[in-house]
């Protein structure tokens, strides 16, 4: 991937401006994901190609070349028959996650240690387990293998020393052989690390584990910068209708999202046309932290009247996310009113990808995760389908 598209998270020809009016335009957050608003393009224009043949709707996804590239969001459009139908804006916040992440592997593994301290030391599986279970284990997963890892390097370290001990080799020179095997094998932990996603994993747990230690700053600075951006943009070229949508993690950015559009304004400008929309959620991965006042505030503020439309779709086939777990009891704030708050939907994933065993199930669980974003035959959409109710809802 160019260096461009990794500090920015986009290339130049991502972004497209037209003059016409939008039926809907959705700003998206996509989850703690490094290969940024390239990659969802990809995506969404392969789905759109894809309901296109089965539907057999006129429908065409645009991009510009030579664009500029925007560091706060990146635009495609969706036309059908020359009108345009849907603008969609991929809003970045992945730099800011990117900048705090550990980077080498002995950083690495001293942050899993002191996430450890708190997981297991200090209650934060329990706290977990009590909403989720499936998702106490996925926290606890890059915990087990790097003391797998480790436990294993030193046994057979010292089974391939033993024989050299045997012969008599030791002092300096025993030590040296054992270090350079116990390196040799660290180095090939790191690497099925990265293949089988631990990495990725422990370093969305742990920037989320950041933002609930009340280190939030740069982040709630870039909300506030998008917030701003996006009253601009409905402003000068408003849509007849207004989502924020967040998947995964960027789930709890969109609702502390949402909550800034209050602070300035959105319910005069925006009222009646903006809607809230969650796909495989973790909130109470935040929510959970007694310093993350900041966003328990947030969660509080959207629930005041009159509350905007949100719709929270989750999955119990998917591990990564608190399926149908409410974000207010998950964290005791308040919900004044009556009502259930947001829209709770559960829709099943593994038919989808014709997953039928407990095995399979497990061994896609990272590409299940972002099923939430594709498009499916009626038969296997569980009765939710993003790209149809973005593309074909009245």
């Amino acid at each position: 991937m160019q260096q461009a598209e990794d500090q920015h998270g986009v290339q130049a020809d991502l972004a497209i401006v037209d003059q016409d009016q939008p039926r809907r335009r959705i700003y998206f957050l996509s989850g703690f994901d490094p290969r940024g608003a390239s990659f969802y393009y990809r995506l969404f224009s392969e789905q759109v190609r894809q309901l296109k043949r089965r539907s057999g709707r006129r429908l065409q996804v645009g991009h510009r070349r030579g664009q500029e590239v925007d560091r706060l969001l990146s635009r495609w459009q969706v036309r059908e028959q020359g009108a345009l139908g849907l603008d969609f804006c991929f809003l970045h916040w992945d730099d800011i996650a990117r900048a705090h992440w550990p980077k080498s592997p002995l950083r690495m593994l001293a942050a899993v240690l002191a996430f450890a301290g708190w997981y297991v030391g200090q209650g934060g599986l329990l706290r977990i387990a009590r909403m989720s279970g499936r998702v106490a284990l996925c926290g606890l997963y890059p915990v087990l293998f790097t003391a797998g890892s480790l436990i294993a390097t030193a046994a057979v370290t010292a089974a391939l020393l033993w024989p050299l001990q045997l012969l008599g080799i030791g002092g300096w020179l025993l030590g040296a052989i054992g270090a350079l095997l116990a390196l040799g094998q660290l180095v090939l932990a790191w690497r099925l690390a990265n293949q089988v996603g631990v990495v990725w994993l422990f370093r969305s747990i742990r920037f989320t584990h950041r933002l609930g230690q009340a280190r939030d700053g740069d982040l709630r600075g870039r909300v506030a910068e998008l917030a701003e951006r996006i009253l601009s943009l409905e402003q000068q070229d408003p849509a007849d209708q207004v989502w924020l949508a967040g998947h995964s993690s960027g789930s709890f950015v969109m609702a502390m999202l949402a909550a800034e559009l209050r602070r300035q304004g959105a319910d005069q400008q925006l009222a009646g046309r903006l809607r809230l929309l969650s796909l495989g959620q973790n909130l109470a991965n935040l929510a959970v932290h007694g310093k993350a006042r900041g966003f328990h505030a947030d969660l509080a503020l959207l629930a005041q009247e009159p509350r905007l439309p949100w719709l929270d779709v989750t999955s119990r086939d998917d591990y990564l996310c608190f399926a149908a777990v409410d974000p207010y009891q998950s964290c005791g704030v308040p919900r004044p009113g009556t009502g259930a708050y947001p829209e709770l939907r559960l829709i099943p994933l593994a038919q989808r990808q014709g997953l039928t065993s407990l095995g399979a199930l497990l061994s896609h669980q990272f590409d299940l995760h972002f099923e939430y974003l594709r498009t499916a035959a009626p038969e296997r959409s569980g009765g939710f389908d993003l790209i149809e109710e973005l593309l074909l809802a009245p």
